[in-house]
């Protein structure tokens, strides 16, 4: 499925509660939650058959502000994707893996220089293997690290770029546009601030006209791989699932901290890949749209 729920950069989940400076009176110490559930309905492939997937989330993070612009911390998450593979032709027939987990540790680090100039850096470590998988071999680093500049008081952007290490892969290394820029009073354009946090570039499009409520369509680009069981279709195999996935997602702030969204969309360009365990490649298979629907929660402290 999908790596899209958690939906816009992967700076925006880890980096969420950074982004808010310690104001005079305030703690330096904030927390935040946040998770929720998206379901890919079934959906054809290629050579036979069909798939559709569930996928969980949840992510905590604690940060210390050194200074208005500047903190650390550190964030924990838990991902739970659940394949059901349909058919007796093609990747479908070997129906590759099922119950896929997801452990996930970064270290967020934010840093202002000048009056203009916002830097950060996020190194992760993950490990991403179907259940019965050897975690051992499951293990992946990434970095994901840039800087923007504040143009004026409604437009800040920059480079950044990431970094992440594939299971029996090369490594990924994709550039990032990061934009912050408030087209119109109720209008914005920026990467991240989504619905949690993964992997992949994106830009998401924030509208609040409505008092409360947040609009948002959005598009990224995504790739997941993990490690298969070590009894499974291709014992200790690798597994891959790449797509681009545009949405549209309503956000209802509650309280300051505290929203609640829920989302839906449409996967294109999807690709499933069955590996060995050194990598080669057994079978692969092209996936038609696939409509998606999900809620998520935020909570900042």
């Amino acid at each position: 499925m999908m790596r899209l729920f958690f939906a816009l950069a992967f700076v925006a989940a880890s980096t969420a509660v950074l982004a808010q400076p310690s104001g005079e009176g305030q703690s330096p110490w904030q927390t935040f939650i946040e998770g929720g559930v998206v379901h890919q309905i079934d959906t054809d492939l290629d050579e036979g058959g069909s798939y559709s997937a569930t996928r969980a989330s949840i992510e905590a993070g604690l940060a210390f502000a050194t200074g208005p612009r500047d903190s650390i911390g550190v964030s924990l998450g838990y991902t739970r994707d659940d394949y059901r593979f349909d058919g007796s032709l093609g990747l479908a027939g070997r129906d590759p893996w099922g119950s896929l987990h997801e452990y996930r540790v970064s270290v967020p680090w934010r840093k202002g220089f000048g009056e203009r100039i916002n830097a950060f850096a996020l190194p992760s470590l993950r490990w991403s293997a179907e259940s019965g998988g050897d975690l051992g071999d499951a293990m992946t680093a990434g970095l994901i690290a840039g800087a923007n500049y504040r143009v004026s008081d409604r437009l800040s952007i920059g480079p950044g770029i990431g970094v992440f290490d594939e299971i029996e892969d090369s490594v990924n290394v994709f550039p990032i546009l990061l934009i912050d820029w408030q087209i119109t009073e109720t209008l914005a354009l920026e990467t991240g601030g989504g619905l949690g946090a993964t992997r992949g570039p994106g830009l998401q499009l924030n509208s609040t006209a409505i008092e409360g409520w947040t609009l948002s369509l959005g598009g990224r680009y995504e790739t997941y791989r993990f490690r298969l069981d070590d009894d499974g279709a291709v014992p200790d195999g690798v597994g891959e699932e790449k797509g681009v996935a545009m949405f549209l997602a309503a956000s209802y702030r509650s309280s300051p901290g505290v929203s609640v969204s829920v989302l839906a969309g449409l996967e294109l360009d999807g690709k499933l890949r069955l590996e060995d365990s050194n990598g080669d490649k057994i079978l692969s298979d092209d996936a038609d749209p696939a409509p998606f629907v999900g809620f998520a929660f935020r909570a900042r402290f």
